[in-house]
């Protein structure tokens, strides 16, 4: 038996042992970014909130070509409308990619996956941007066609494509606001409520009171000038790229603050 067990083969330590295995072979970011289109693809409720965003897009550019007769309106300067729904449908898909995973508990699953959790929230911020985006687009498109069949003619064309481009990034930015709420509320009623009772009631009334130096700094005051809406009389408070960085900032700070959240609690 002796001799047996001093005749044993020593381990090769050349072979990766079974923490080294896991480690290595956990998913980076294209595996977690796979992940997170899956979830994308098959939870009904993204579905939804995309034909929400088409019918709503189209209806209020709809109504404003059809029943406002006191401007110049045209598809140009009307289509864009869409984005200051879109925005807020975008927040919404951004909390609901977390918020729906932590009250399931299939959170804890993707960070065993995947132990670095700023992987899985790196991928979940481009699935959102990517997603976003394309809420925009389909907005847009839904609000040209609603337009035309408003009876508006088409109008400065030539102002169509910049207004594309910052529609498109303030939907996109807009899903990250809504991820880093996510992460910090992590809770779906909470974090969509919170959200809606902001651009609803909080915003409106500080723009009623509160004096234009302050109000130009809101969040979605900021995205809309982004997209060149502003209140009826008043001057456009910044220029886009600023209203886009002010805009940005609170997107980046939710996040962010998310990312602390994340990685100081339990999944």
């Amino acid at each position: 038996m002796t001799t047996l067990i001093e005749n044993r083969p020593l381990a090769d330590t050349s072979q990766p042992s079974d923490t080294a295995t896991l480690g290595a072979g956990s998913p980076g970011l294209v595996a977690a970014l796979r992940s997170e289109l899956v979830k994308l693809t098959t939870v009904r409720s993204y579905r939804a909130i995309a034909g929400l965003t088409i019918v709503v897009g189209a209806l209020a550019a709809f109504l404003v070509a059809h029943f406002v007769t006191d401007q110049v309106i045209t598809v140009a300067n009307v289509f864009g409308l869409s984005t200051v729904f879109t925005a807020v449908f975008a927040a919404i898909s951004g909390i609901l990619l977390h918020t729906s995973e932590a009250e399931h508990g299939t959170v804890g699953q993707a960070f065993a996956a995947q132990p670095q959790r700023s992987v899985v929230i790196g991928a979940k911020v481009l699935t959102v941007a990517g997603f976003a985006a394309v809420l925009a687009l389909a907005g847009l498109a839904a609000g040209a066609l609603g337009a035309m069949l408003g009876g508006v003619g088409a109008g400065d064309t030539p102002t169509v494509p910049a207004t594309i481009a910052w529609a498109t990034g303030f939907a996109s930015l807009a899903g990250v606001l809504g991820l880093g709420i996510g992460l910090i509320a992590r809770q779906s009623a909470a974090a969509i409520s919170g959200l809606l009772v902001w651009w609803l009631v909080v915003e409106s009334l500080v723009s009623a009171f509160a004096p234009d130096r302050l109000v130009r700094f809101l969040p979605f005051v900021a995205g809309n000038v982004m997209i060149g809406i502003t209140g009826e009389g008043e001057a456009t408070p910044f220029e886009r790229p600023v209203t886009a960085l002010i805009f940005a900032g609170y997107a980046a700070a939710a996040l962010l603050l998310g990312m602390v959240v994340v990685q100081r609690t339990d999944p």
